[in-house]
């Protein structure tokens, strides 16, 4: 991009008050609103830093003086709280700023996980069997067969989601809907667990989007007692064998099951609303690996979920599939800034 912006960072301001906290403890703690900023300002672009706090008088007063010729917007939630990421964006549509990323809509959709996936079977793609539970169930009749992924309905970042997140009776299943009801105040998202890989697919674009190369979390040498997920244990706890596991691009997959992935992956995007940028996760179930039914007889992926604010830190997910396709980080960020102002 030629053209030299003005540009707004926007970010949540309770991510200050986490690195002054973990820095206290000695912990490192790198911000992807810093490294966004550095790689705007690489190419060429002036760079004002917008920490959105919880004073919305103040936040509306604040967007409103901003000059800018573009919001990045980097806004995940508004006071740690994930629900109200796509009223930030409503803000700024209300206001008539531009800005990159999905609309208020995008995210809503995406957000509430039961809503997409009945998107998501409208438009025929599949996506684990699940029901939602508002209520401590008293029977199980559903027909989604054990074993069970339990996780809140419409949370972020894995929270809510551990060890004990996949279940495999009735009362592991009570406990852990309690679990999600009591510690993460949301109803409980119950969903057939997907015996197989963790892949992530990065989504570039808009009318014309590109699928950037699948990215595995191969969790293969993970001891088999311990359950095989993106947990808050995988993500957070350096100590754990899920941390150590590795991120690759795999090579074993056909390349007609690639074809499948990335057309899934694609047509979620397009089905949910997103826009600019995403990361569309899947569970990708191998032939012959354990099914309710018996064992699969053929390649099996599902989708489940669509990210349209993935963390863009240089070793994020997204980042590391552009990289892969020859996207430096500095690149992978202005093409956000080019298919934003395209767009707008």
């Amino acid at each position: 991009m030629d053209r030299r912006l003005n540009i707004t960072v926007l970010y949540d301001a309770i991510e200050d008050r986490e690195k002054a906290r973990a820095e206290a403890k000695g912990d490192d703690f790198a911000l992807a609103y810093e490294s966004v900023a550095r790689a705007l300002q690489e190419n060429g672009h002036k760079v004002t830093l917008l920490a959105a706090g919880t004073d919305l008088r103040s936040l509306v007063s604040t967007i409103a003086k901003d000059e800018s010729e573009l919001v990045f917007n980097l806004c995940e939630s508004l006071g740690g709280v994930a629900q109200h990421e796509q009223h930030v964006v409503a803000l700024l549509e209300l206001m008539g700023k531009q800005f990159t990323g999905s609309s208020a809509l995008g995210l809503t959709l995406a957000q509430d996980k039961a809503l997409s996936k009945k998107l998501l079977h409208y438009h025929g793609i599949r996506y684990p069997k699940f029901t939602v539970l508002r209520e401590e169930p008293t029977e199980w009749s559903a027909e989604v067969d054990f074993p069970l992924f339990v996780k809140p309905l419409n949370q972020d970042g894995s929270v809510g989601i551990d060890r004990n997140s996949i279940v495999s009776n009735f009362d592991e299943l009570k406990e852990r809907v309690a679990f999600v009801h009591n510690e993460c105040g949301s109803p409980a998202l119950v969903e057939e667990y997907i015996e197989g890989r963790e892949i992530y697919v990065g989504i570039l674009g808009n009318q014309d989007a590109e699928v950037l190369p699948i990215l595995e979390w191969d969790f293969s040498d993970v001891p088999d007692h311990l359950p095989k997920i993106a947990s808050a244990e995988a993500k957070w706890d350096r100590e754990s064998p899920e941390y150590k596991a590795p991120q690759v691009f795999p090579t074993d997959i056909p390349e007609e099951i690639v074809t499948r992935i990335r057309q899934a992956s694609l047509d979620a995007f397009r089905a949910l609303r997103v826009r600019d940028y995403a990361r569309v996760d899947m569970r990708l179930r191998p032939p012959n690996s354990p099914t309710p039914g018996g064992p699969s007889e053929k390649w099996e992926c599902f989708i489940i979920e669509a990210n349209p604010n993935p963390h863009l830190d240089p070793k994020g997910e997204l980042a590391l599939a552009a990289k892969k396709q020859g996207l430096r980080y500095p690149d992978l960020i202005n093409r956000i800034v080019e298919l934003a102002v395209e767009r707008c």
